[in-house]
């Protein structure tokens, strides 16, 4: 598929995608178009799963660049864990 074909159909794709991220698609309008062509084909390689598992496949692809928050802090308490067992 060319690359034009692939933003066209990543934008027919935005308004559902939006729909699972529970976000606006101009929201989605927004992001780089590799980032809305990536997002259209997870949902597509998707269909076939539960809204949840769209979801969370959908949001890898949005926070590759960007850590989520709470992973972050995840992370953060889990380094703090692992050198307190060391210094122990």
């Amino acid at each position: 598929m060319s690359e034009p074909d692939s933003k066209y159909y990543a934008r027919l794709l935005l308004p559902e995608i939006a729909a699972v991220l529970g976000v606006t698609v101009a929201q989605l309008e927004n992001k780089p178009i590799d980032i809305q062509i990536m997002l259209a084909q997870t949902y597509v390689n998707c269909w076939h799963s539960d809204n949840c598992s769209i979801k969370k496949a959908l949001e890898q692809d949005l926070y590759v660049d960007d850590k989520e928050p709470e992973t972050e802090n995840q992370e953060t308490i889990k380094q703090k864990n692992h050198e307190m067992e060391r210094t122990r």
